[in-house]
Order: structure tokens, then sequence, then C-alpha cells
């Protein structure tokens, strides 16, 4: 029997492994995992990763004022719509930096929704966007805009999940709420359709390329117009449209030469986020617009630094700073003159000093004073020779070569004059030092 028991015990664990696998079904559970944080911050990461495997160096740049001075070398910049500091001087520095050679690729900025298109006047554009206005570019909202949001069954959609679910689809697809997921079909079916991708035009020779914008905005160039009278807006800056993309909505990128390099316009720069780069052929448009030189990211550039930000808000009390810093400086300057005499020393050596005190301790008769520490460090050295004094005074004297009335007067009685003084000291300090 007990030779049969582990048989049976394999036996047995082979039949519950069967009836786990037979029981059960695997299931496939997803979980999102966060980003990494520099991810996040960084629209851009996968867009330089990728542009890192092809050799081609990048960096980002978090400041318009960070800009200038401008590469010297071949380099593409992108530059999004937060550009509302540089003024139409840098603007012209720019320009003057893409005719030499630059390339050049920025967002367009629309108006204002506190602006109407139909009737802003020629300032209102330039103030707007003096960059895009000098090339004659201007950014118009699309015809096929949804005019009421709230009535898009895609918001409804949307308001209909809850916030945690990253992928609408997904979350629809797999949820537990039967109501909910019929709700979420519905709504995703009647969904108006996204826009066809852009077409890209660039030449006959080009093959044909396809790109996906999520903009309600579309842009025209003034050499489009038809009329045959004099332009609205005409551009300061001699450009020519070299190439173009759109589709039923209109374009919505455009491509100017000027002088020798170029500018590329864009109704949104979304296309190379770290969701959109893989997308149609977004990273083959990146590649070919900048080659393989080095590209600069411009962000966030409506903030400047602290410093040029007060300058920029507050001159007054940058100026009354400058002065201040400029006065502090002055104040710790040394001066110039002639030359002083220099003060005589008046002040006593440490011998001097102790002399002086000695003499003024004596004539104020505080002899014991002066003699105090000097009989009690005698008297330890006299404890050594015996425990009994009078044996001591005696020992110590035969040993000094002197009485023992000399040396009890010197250790208990007061100086009469300097010169028993004198000899009291020298007699002590001999005791001292005996050994």
């Amino acid at each position: 029997m007990r030779r049969k028991l582990p048989w049976l015990g394999a036996l047995l664990v082979m039949a519950l492994i069967i009836a786990y696998y037979a029981l059960t079904e695997p299931v496939t559970v997803i979980e999102r995992a966060a980003p990494d944080s520099t991810i996040q911050r960084n629209p851009y990461s996968a867009t330089q990763d990728w542009m890192a495997q092809r050799g081609q160096p990048s960096k980002r740049v978090l400041s318009a004022a960070a800009l200038f001075p401008l590469p010297e070398d071949a380099t593409t910049l992108v530059i999004d719509k937060q550009r509302g500091l540089l003024n139409h001087s840098q603007v012209r520095t720019l320009l003057q930096w893409v005719e030499t050679g630059g390339e050049l690729i920025v967002e367009a900025r629309p108006l204002p929704k506190s602006r109407d298109e139909d009737t802003a006047t020629e300032m209102e554009w330039q103030d707007n966007d003096p960059l895009l206005y000098s090339l004659g570019i201007t950014v118009w909202k699309s015809e096929h805009e949804t005019d009421d949001e709230e009535l898009d069954p895609f918001f409804e959609l949307l308001d209909a999940l809850p916030a945690f679910a990253g992928n609408p689809l997904q979350y629809c697809l797999q949820t537990d709420n039967d109501e909910l997921r019929e709700t979420c079909e519905a709504l995703a079916c009647e969904a108006p359709p996204q826009p066809d991708p852009l077409l890209l035009h660039a030449g006959d020779d080009q093959p044909s390329r396809r790109i996906q914008l999520h903009s309600q905005h579309v842009l025209w160039h003034n050499s489009w117009n038809e009329d045959s009278g004099e332009q609205e807006f005409l551009p300061e800056w001699p450009v020519e449209v070299t190439a173009y993309a759109d589709n039923e909505y209109g374009s919505q990128l455009v491509q100017l030469s000027l002088g020798d390099g170029q500018v590329t316009v864009l109704t949104d720069l979304g296309l190379w986020d770290n969701q959109n780069l893989h997308y149609f052929d977004h990273a083959w448009l990146l590649a070919w617009l900048t080659g393989n030189q080095p590209v600069w990211f411009v962000r966030s550039v409506a903030m400047p630094p602290l410093l040029q930000w007060l300058w920029l808000r507050a001159p007054e009390l940058g100026t009354a700073l400058l002065l201040l810093v400029a006065l502090w400086l002055w104040s710790r300057i040394p001066r110039r003159g002639p030359i002083q005499p220099v003060a005589e020393d008046n002040n006593r050596d440490y011998l001097q000093h102790l002399h002086a005190s000695g003499y003024f301790q004596w004539r104020t008769e505080q002899q014991d004073t002066l003699l105090t520490a000097l009989r009690q460090q005698a008297q330890a050295r006299l404890n050594r020779y015996h425990h009994q004094r009078q044996q001591a005074l005696e020992r110590a004297a035969a040993h000094l070569k002197v009485t023992v009335a000399q040396l009890d007067h010197a250790l208990t009685q007061p100086p009469a004059n300097r010169d028993q003084l004198t000899q009291q000291v020298a007699l002590l300090q001999a005791l001292r030092s005996e050994t």
C-alpha cells in the first residue's frame, strides 16, 4: 500500500492540472501604464528619438529669446503658434536668416475668437501674427467647422465615458455595462467622419503623400486671389508657393521659397506629437523638410526669461534696479586722492604693559596679589619634600642653599621693599622649578 501512495499523489496532481486547464480560459488584461514624466513634458520626445536613430541632432528651445542669436549652421527651426513676443525687429531678423539659406517650419496663428475675420483690419491681421502676415499668409476658419459642438454625437460619446478611459473604442467594447456599451457603440457609429488625409502637391516628380492634420482652420496665400484688382494685403517679402497640401476642407500646409531658404506653414504641429508621428506620412514629411540638418523645436515661446519679462512689463522697475546697482558699485569703488600719512603706532608692547600693571599694584600696596599665584605653585612643590611643614622647609632650604627663615618669609610674609620683593620672587621661582 505504501508503494502505491506516491503514484496516487502524482495522478491526483495531474488530474488537478487537467481540470484547471479544462475548466478555465485565458483572459487578456490590458493595463495602461503612465508614461515617463519627461515624455509628458516633451510632446516631441518620440520625434527626437526617431531623429537620433537617423543620426540627426535635435534640441528643444523653451523661449523665443533663446533663438537669438540665430544658429549660423544649417538648421531647421520648428516654431509653434505661441510666439507673441516676437517683435517686428526679431521677425525681420528671422526672415533675413531664412533668406540666406535657413529652413523655417511654423504653426499658423489664427485670429482670436474676439475678432471677426470678415471685418478685421490690416493692422489687426499684422498685430496678430507679423511673421505670417509679412509672407502673405492668412488663416481662416474652415467652412466645414461644426457650429455647435454640443449637438455633435462624438462629443456626446466623450461625455458618456469616464474620465479615466484612455481609449474610448476599447472601453466601449470591453465594458461590463451593457447599457453604456450600446450607447457608446451607437454614438460612435453616428459620429461624423474624420476628414480625408491631405494630399501633398510638391511637383509632378513627387509621389503621392498623405498627411492628417486635425485643425479647424485653413491657409490662404495672397497669390491665390483670382481678383484682377489690387490685393487687400500685400506681402512684404517676395515669396513663391512651391508646395501645398489640401483636402476637401482647404489647404493646411503651404511651403514658400524665400531667397535661398524656405518657410513651411502648417495649421497644426500635432502631426509630429508622440501619438501621431507614426501615422500616414508624418515621419516622411519631417525628414523631407529637414533633411539631415539639426532641428530646433521651439515651444512655449510666449513666456520669456524672468529678466526679459520684467524689462518688457516694467521697464521703470528695471531702470531703478540698474541705478541702485550702479550706486552700490560706485560706493564700493576705492577713492583716489593724496597719500595719507601713516598714523603713529601708540600701542605698547606686552612687556611694557606688564611692567606698568605690576608698578600700579606695587604703588597701591597689592604686593600679595602679585605673589599669590607664585606662592601657591611653590607651596605645592614644597609639600613634595615632606608631609610636615617644618621638615619640608628644612629639606627645601638645604637644597636651595638658603635659611629656613628666608624661605618661610618668602612663602608667608609680604615684602617690605622692591628689593625684598625681587628676592622673594627669585626664591619662589627657584622652589617652583625644583624637581
